[in-house]
This record gives C-alpha cells, sequence and structure tokens, in this order.
C-alpha cells in the first residue's frame, strides 16, 4: 500500500517529527508499506530523527496546495495523512482519490491552555475569543476527513458527537532493553520551550527543591521561544549551579538512562511522548494531571505521581519524595516499564493498518 504523509518539516527535534519518523519507519520496515512523505520547508535529507532509506521525502514548494495537489495525483496513494499542517484546510478537497485522514497532536484546548498560561498577556479576553472562533474552524475543517486521530479517550470526549474520531495513541520511538539504575542524582525533563509546556513551573517547583536536596541537578532538554525567559528565572533564582537547559538530543534514551526522575510539568499535553519514553526505561515520572495524557499514562502512586495541575508546592513535593527513597523509585519504575510495553510499535501500529484497511473499504 502506498501512503503520503503531509508534515510542515522533518528537520526539526518536534515531538510530531518523532512520531511520524517512528510509525512511517515502521511501515516502511515491517508492514511493507511505500511510503511516502511531503515537506514544505527544510532539505528532504535533512531529517532529525533517523529515517528508513525506503522511505521517499517530497520537498512541496509554493504554491503550496498547487504543488500538493499535483504530488497527489502523481504518487497516487491510497491514504493521505495530514499532521495538521496548513494543509488540514484543504486537503480533504482534493480529489485525487485516495482516503483522508486527519491526525491531532494537541489537545481540543490547547490554545486555551496557552493563552490562559502567558502571564501579563494583554488583551487576554478578546483572545480567548479569537481561540473559540479557531476551535469552530477546527471542528468544521475535521469533520470533513474519513478520520480524524485523536491520542486520547479524554480529548475524544471534547470533541463531543463527532462521529468520524478514532483514538490511537503514539507509539514508543524505541525500546530499552538496559534500564536506569536510578542512583545518578539527576532529574530530566525534556519539551519544547514554550509556555504550554509549564517549564517555568517546573523551575519555580525547583526553588524549593533545592533548599533540601541541592547535591540533585535539573536538566531540560530542549529549544523555543521562551528560553531566554527561562534563563533568566534560573539565574534570577540563583539556580545555575543546579538546573541545565541543554540544547535538543537525538538520543534521549542515554538521557534517561543518567536520569533517576522525570519531570513532565505541562500545563497542557495530546499525550505524553515523554513520560512513555522514560517509563520504558524504568525512570518514574512526576506529572502535573493536566487535562489529557498524563492521565492515562500514569497511575498515581503505582507507576508514577501526578500531582494537581499547577500546584508547584505539590509538584516539588513530590519530587523530594522520590529524591528521599531510592526504593519508591524503583516500585514506581518497575511498574512504570510494564505500562510503557503496552507502547511499543509492534503493539500500536496494527491499529493503525487496520484503520487504514477499514476507511478503503467503506
Amino acid at each position: 500500500m502506498k501512503i503520503l504523509y503531509c508534515i510542515f518539516a522533518l528537520d526539526v527535534p518536534g515531538g510530531m517529527q518523532r512520531v511520524l519518523t517512528t510509525k512511517a519507519n515502521y511501515l516502511a520496515e515491517n508492514a511493507g508499506y511505500q511510503v511516502h512523505i511531503a515537506i514544505c520547508s527544510g532539505e528532504p535529507g535533512a531529517a532529525f530523527y533517523p529515517l528508513s532509506p525506503k522511505i521517499t521525502v517530497h520537498q512541496v514548494h509554493e504554491p503550496y496546495r498547487q504543488k500538493l495537489t499535483s504530488l497527489l495525483f502523481s504518487l497516487k496513494p491510497a491514504i493521505t495523512v495530514s499532521m495538521y499542517g496548513k494543509e488540514h484546510r484543504f486537503l480533504y478537497k482534493i480529489n485525487d482519490g485516495s482516503r483522508k485522514i486527519l491526525e491531532f497532536h494537541f489537545t481540543r484546548n490547547y490554545l486555551l491552555h496557552l493563552v490562559r498560561g502567558i502571564k501579563n498577556l494583554r488583551f487576554r479576553k478578546l483572545r480567548l475569543v479569537y481561540v473559540w472562533l479557531i476551535q469552530q474552524q477546527e471542528r468544521r475543517f475535521s469533520r470533513h476527513y474519513d478520520r480524524l486521530v485523536l491520542l486520547t479517550n479524554a480529548d475524544k470526549k471534547l470533541w463531543r458527537d463527532q462521529s468520524n474520531i478514532a483514538v490511537i495513541p503514539n507509539p514508543l520511538p524505541f525500546t530499552s532493553p538496559e534500564k536506569s539504575n536510578l542512583t545518578v542524582k539527576r532529574v530530566i525533563a525534556i519539551g519544547r520551550l514554550m509556555a504550554v509546556k509549564g517549564f517555568d513551573l517546573l523551575i519555580d517547583a525547583w526553588r524549593l527543591v533545592v533548599l533540601d536536596y541541592p547535591d540533585w541537578e535539573l536538566a531540560i532538554f530542549g529549544e523555543g521561544q521562551d528560553e531566554a525567559l527561562l534563563a533568566g528565572k534560573i539565574k534570577e533564582y540563583g539556580l545555575t549551579e543546579t538546573v541545565a537547559l541543554q540544547p535538543p538530543t537525538q538520543d534521549v534514551r542515554r538521557e534517561f538512562l543518567q536520569s533517576a526522575i522525570c519531570a513532565f510539568p505541562s500545563r497542557s499535553d495530546g499525550f505524553g511522548l515523554v513520560l512513555i519514553e522514560a517509563m520504558e526505561c524504568g525512570v518514574p515520572c512526576v506529572a502535573f494531571d493536566c487535562e489529557c495524557g498524563p492521565g492515562e499514562i500514569i497511575t498515581d502512586e503505582v507507576n508514577g505521581l501526578l500531582v494537581p495541575q499547577q500546584d508547584v508546592a505539590m509538584f516539588a513535593a513530590a519530587l523530594m519524595r522520590l529524591m528521599a527513597s531510592r526504593t519508591l523509585r524503583e516500585d514506581l519504575g518497575a511498574k512504570a516499564i510494564q505500562m510503557a510495553s503496552k507502547y511499543r510499535a509492534d503493539k500500536i501500529m496494527p491499529h493503525w493498518e487496520e484503520l487504514f484497511y477499514t476507511v478503503l473499504h467503506e
């Protein structure tokens, strides 16, 4: 079967890029699919994450809609998937014969949480009205697709009665026979440096943690628009000796194996890929129980710790509980490994293959 994915770019260290390369590699290497990827930015051979040589990447220049339409009629894929780039507004209108699927890697209310999470934002009420209008547009466009694929059942409830919804969580990008020994006094956090990811809240929590655990360090891996803001907060709090902002890494597995705890401070998240990656490495996680994502992955006090949304003091307390007890880290980490196994690619990707078969035969 021939399938075409549409994504803005592959040469950036984003979650969607990581998920797409995982899925595309599986389909090309393990399921015999002819996989093509259309990008509108970056060079075709410059993927940040490893990409199978069996996959063909096409650079689609402006005018984007016209060029993408030409590519579809030329390739004649059976399935075309939008990763929610600008093509989501028109892809379903292209009558090339392929079935159209829209992937939504956020949560229904992601913009709502973003606007509410930015401090000292001007015209907040007006921006919230604008968010509501965007949500109506998203619903209108998404109804035209053969499937709208979401990541969690919690998000499905937010979309209410939309009949074309399927829920398929993200697959693990790797498996790790080796597990962390949980002795390195390091807390790790990974993600794009922006308000919705909540790293400012994590630094606020660390300001409390370091008073009792000055020999532990916090490593935050990522890049983004809030890098200067976060660096300024670290300096203002006098945390430069214990907190480090690190650039994105291709080998997150190695970093998890060198950590004892994973912090997930998102105000909002579509899923929580970082959580299952940490859990695969046996690293226990502390996460805010945001609207979607962590609550479907972490069972509180069983395979990790969930904290009420944006409660900085409780987040700090949860980190310190794990710092204080290697036994607790090991107990939660062992059960985390069991949970992570449910998200391995060979467990998740058959759901995608079943979905492709279903939409082709409807």
